[in-house]
């Protein structure tokens, strides 16, 4: 876990403990610069307060090294909405990277 991005995902499995995360956004492909964000979809099922889950999950960004941008959904609703193109599922699903998933 040297790279931003393991340590990003090491933090949140920590603290969210979620079914999925997807990376999208310009890490997810290859037209990203240096200073690009990280952008992670956290997936839960059942997930209650998603602003509070979230706050948490910055709370314990440490030393990451590059910034990250949450974003924490219900996975069933994700999943009904993935094919809207008018919600970031849309993107998440279609040019994203699943870079954890719960066994």
């Amino acid at each position: 876990m040297n790279t931003p991005l393991d340590r990003a995902i090491d933090a949140i499995v920590r603290v969210a403990e979620p079914d999925r995360i997807i990376l999208f956004g310009s890490r997810a492909g290859d037209n990203y610069r240096r200073e690009s964000d990280y952008d992670l979809l956290v997936l839960k099922r059942e997930v209650g307060r998603r602003r509070k889950l979230a706050q948490n999950i910055y709370l314990n960004f440490k030393n990451i090294g590059a910034p990250v941008d949450v974003i924490v959904a219900d996975l069933g609703e994700y999943e009904r909405s993935k094919d809207d193109p008018y919600l970031i599922y849309s993107d998440a699903a279609k040019n994203g990277r699943v870079v954890y998933e719960k066994c």
